[in-house]
């Protein structure tokens, strides 16, 4: 193993003893405030806390290098660290934790030298650890693995599901309570992506592929053609536009996303009650483009209806990625995981 496989393992260590053990991190941050100099603590906190989560990041990966090798420069970025970076990001993403996806993007990319003057904490914090000993070095790693670890995001985690539950109508149940409870859309967008997105990996032979966006993102901002879409290489086969609204808030832009992305075609899911069946045909009619609104409970039966059980199992789990990667907030994802529960979808002891 190389230094920097070591100086990752060292971090990623410490930050899973603090996240399995939060009182452990408390102790460490105590110790360390104890141990160590008035300023560098100061300065440590400054860098920690900047907006800039690279910074926070920076600190940490110097810092395991500098206990790898006592001489290093630590106001110089290290051999490997950009490989470090890289994997740390992914390691955070993955425990619930915002960070960066390569600290170095923004802090060391074109030169070796983190002193650059945009963050003075941060400078005097690596200038004070070059010259820190080992013990110094030490303590304040664990402060800054303990204070990131304690921003961890309190979600639940995905439990194992019994398949064998999971027939149409349980699996409908389900998906009919979550649209039922107010998500900003989250639900509805990230249901449908789901179950698409696992129709399209077992039927698709790899030929086409389902992507999503950010629940707050913009289509436009996101550079994709709706909410929801099917696409092979660059080309969007099919683009869905879901809502928890009215679907007439967005049949007025169907147009426009229609010539602006170039597609054959678009679908609306959103609010439709059956009573307005005759009202969406009269305004389709109306517009020159091939457009389509579907009620969003219906779309969820249809592709509900045609996985098999472990295929509804994966889309559940994917649901769950997508709750928690594609949107802030952290109940709703929480609130899958407990319904799930309520509704005995899940593995048991003994099962």
């Amino acid at each position: 193993m190389g230094t920097g496989t070591d100086a990752r393992d060292r971090v990623i260590a410490l930050l899973d003893g603090f996240l399995t053990d939060p009182q452990s991190g408390e102790q460490a941050i105590a110790d360390a405030r104890a141990a160590l100099p008035e300023q560098a603590v100061a300065d440590l906190d400054a860098a920690l806390a900047h907006r800039y989560l690279s910074y926070r990041d920076g600190i940490m990966i110097q810092l395991a290098y500098g206990l790898e090798v006592p001489e290093a420069d630590l106001t110089q970025r290290q051999e490997g660290a950009r490989g470090f970076a890289a994997d740390l990001g992914t390691f955070l993403a993955q425990r619930h934790i915002s960070g960066v996806k390569d600290a170095y993007q923004n802090i060391g990319k074109n030169n070796v030298s983190l002193m650059r003057g945009n963050v003075p904490r941060f400078d005097a914090f690596l200038h004070w650890a070059t010259g820190a000993t080992q013990a110094e070095r030490e303590a304040a790693l664990r402060l800054a693995c303990a204070a990131v670890a304690a921003t961890a995001r309190p979600v639940l985690p995905m439990p194992e599901l019994n398949r064998s539950a999971l027939t149409f109508a349980r699996t409908v149940g389900l998906l009919s309570g979550l649209l039922d409870t107010p998500s900003g859309g989250a639900f509805e967008q990230f249901a449908v992506a789901a179950l698409l997105h696992t129709l399209v990996e077992n039927h698709g032979e790899g030929r086409v592929r389902v992507e999503t966006k950010n629940l707050n993102a913009s289509d436009r901002s996101a550079f994709v053609a709706g909410d929801v879409q099917v696409a092979s290489g660059s080309r969007v086969l099919e683009a869905f536009e879901v809502t928890a609204n009215d679907w007439r808030t967005k049949l007025a832009g169907a147009s426009k996303t229609i010539r602006d992305n170039d597609l054959s075609r678009l679908h609306i899911v959103a609010a439709r009650p059956e009573g307005e069946r005759a009202a969406v045909g009269v305004a389709l009619r109306e517009l020159a483009e091939d457009v389509s609104v579907l009620d969003a409970r219906q779309v969820v039966e249809v592709l509900a209806a045609v996985l098999t059980r472990p295929q509804r199992a994966d889309a559940l789990t994917r649901l769950y990625e997508y709750l928690d990667r594609y949107q802030p907030d952290t109940g709703r994802v929480n609130h899958l995981v407990e319904r799930l529960r309520e509704e005995d979808l899940v593995e048991r002891a003994g099962d």
